[in-house]
């Protein structure tokens, strides 16, 4: 493979990233179409995921697409949309040849546009930085194919992996480095989970709080098992402005005010254990076209996810403080060491060292 076509197919994962966290439901793709290693036109996925990178890219070569390469991170579309699937629109563009980092594992596309496209003469070469697509949208393909979301759990402890002295009294535990990524996070997620118990003692916003922009909302799921979520929480307020999604098992005056409020309630039967059942209801918001989830809550839920096999990766930031014995731990009965888990990445912010972690 020629250096140039990794260099084209390098710039589509490069304009891809910058866009990541935008285009969700939908995978974040990037599109570069060139000829005689000449430029013509370079896209990535609108907003919401519509319309799709190879759209706006041939769109924007128009007929200068013909005899043309294309580089793209992610298999284009099957489906039909409304002016045609994106191998439609390739094949009438005539482009003459397409590289390809990764199949997409949707089964209304998988491996079907690479065989049309093959079939109609175009030469496709499949696999080029293949890892660069899996990595950047592994939301995407956890999600589809596992038909749950990709979880994600942001925790922030002290030296000794306590998240709280024994009174809950302490505020922060990271510094404000720190807790300005943590809103990059957010800014990279298509929804954030909580619980009952974190917004009664936290009493959070959880919106999206970037340097020189304005304050941001992405929707918000809260597990509360017996409705206890007061009426006065800040999350509450300017309902309208963001979208709430309550998992309870009670139907009562409550719940109802909760859904004039503009609350979306849903609900569930508890288990045995007086609990809700957290595999049903990751199967749930999967249903919502929710596919990327931030975890903000306390270790007893971290344990819980942990024991259901429903974290993918942790976030952990890391500070030097010490709380000791009494403190609250950030997983019950273990320490993080003794989890099966990958380094994706590790770097400080000044005195707090954040670590990325993939749970195997």
């Amino acid at each position: 493979m020629s250096q140039q076509n990794v260099k084209m197919i390098n710039l589509a994962h490069d304009i891809a990233k910058k866009k990541f966290g935008k285009t969700f439901p939908n995978p974040t793709v990037g599109c570069v179409i060139a000829k005689n290693s000449k430029i013509i036109s370079k896209a990535v996925t609108n907003k919401s995921g519509r319309p799709h990178a190879e759209e706006i890219a041939l769109a924007k070569a128009g007929h200068k697409a013909k005899g043309a390469s294309m580089y793209v991170t992610l298999e284009p579309c099957f489906h039909s949309s409304k002016d045609g699937s994106c191998t439609d629109q390739i094949l009438r563009s005539g482009i003459k040849e397409i590289f390809i980092s990764a199949a997409d594992p949707d089964v209304r596309t998988n491996y079907k546009s690479i065989k049309k496209l093959k079939k109609n003469n175009v030469i496709v070469n499949v696999g080029l930085e293949k890892n660069r697509t899996y990595n950047l949208n592994k939301f995407f393909f956890k999600s589809v194919l596992k038909k749950k979301p990709f979880t994600k759990v942001k925790i922030a402890t002290s030296t000794d992996e306590k998240i709280a002295w024994h009174d809950y009294k302490s505020k922060w535990i990271s510094n404000k480095s720190s807790r300005e990524y943590a809103h990059k996070l957010r800014s990279m997620s298509q929804a954030i989970l909580t619980t009952s118990k974190t917004v009664i003692k936290d009493d959070p916003r959880l919106t999206i709080r970037l340097k020189k922009t304005l304050e941001q909302h992405i929707p918000i799921i809260i597990i509360d098992n017996n409705l206890k979520i007061p009426m006065k929480s800040k999350i509450l307020k300017d309902i309208s402005k963001k979208r709430i999604i309550i998992f309870t098992s009670k139907k009562n005056k409550k719940s109802e005010n909760l859904i004039k409020l503009g609350c979306e309630i849903i609900f569930c039967k508890l288990n045995k254990n007086k609990k809700l059942n957290l595999k049903n209801i990751f199967s749930k918001i999967y249903s919502l076209k929710i596919s990327d989830l931030l975890v903000e809550a306390g270790g007893i839920f971290f344990t819980e996810l942990l024991n259901n096999n429903l974290v993918d990766e942790i976030h952990l930031f890391k500070s030097q403080i010490i709380i000791g014995k009494r403190g609250k731990p950030a997983i019950v009965g273990k320490k993080l060491s003794q989890l099966n888990l990958f380094l994706n990445e590790r770097k400080k912010f000044k005195d707090d060292i954040y670590t990325n972690y993939q749970v195997n």
